[in-house]
């Protein structure tokens, strides 16, 4: 939501917006997931890659009937969700790398570009985007952007 609300600018349809557990940066929040020195992480890398894994295994028939090709042993045999972001994911969607569609997917670019009230709620102990990832100096340099932090909340209920 973020990033199309930075995309429309000030020809934004929205009044305002209200953004809960943004991730930002998604190149850096993925690298942060798949980081094996954190042990909690390592169980919300486990869990997203293995739900990554049955959603392809589970639709692999239609996904290999696109004109993509896709190297199913690797996929099967991801160990990261950047791996399998690497193997299936940007290739299903034509991007040259997993960065160039992370960094695509990502809203940090965007706010910038805000020009409609949008609050941002984040959490302190959000696993997923940890406080080091949240772009303070975006918040300071952009009025139209206001950033609420809670002490506790994980990531959108998911606790840290």
């Amino acid at each position: 939501m973020a990033k199309y609300i930075g995309e429309e600018g000030a020809g934004c349809p929205l009044a305002a917006g209200i953004i809960v557990g943004n991730p930002y940066d998604m190149y850096k929040v993925i690298n942060h997931l798949d980081s094996r020195s954190l042990s909690l992480n390592k169980i919300y890398d486990v869990a997203i890659l293995n739900f990554l894994k049955t959603a392809f295994k589970e639709n692999q028939e239609a996904i290999l009937s696109a004109p993509v090709k896709f190297n199913v042993s690797k996929i099967a045999n991801s160990s990261t969700i950047m791996e399998f972001t690497e193997e299936m994911t940007r290739k299903a969607f034509r991007y040259t790398s997993a960065k160039h569609l992370l960094d695509d997917s990502s809203s940090l670019d965007y706010l910038d570009s805000i020009r409609i009230p949008v609050l941002f709620l984040n959490s302190l102990d959000d696993p997923i985007c940890t406080p080091s990832l949240i772009p303070f100096d975006k918040f300071l340099s952009n009025p139209w952007l206001l950033l609420a932090l809670a002490r506790h909340g994980g990531h959108i209920g998911y606790m840290g």
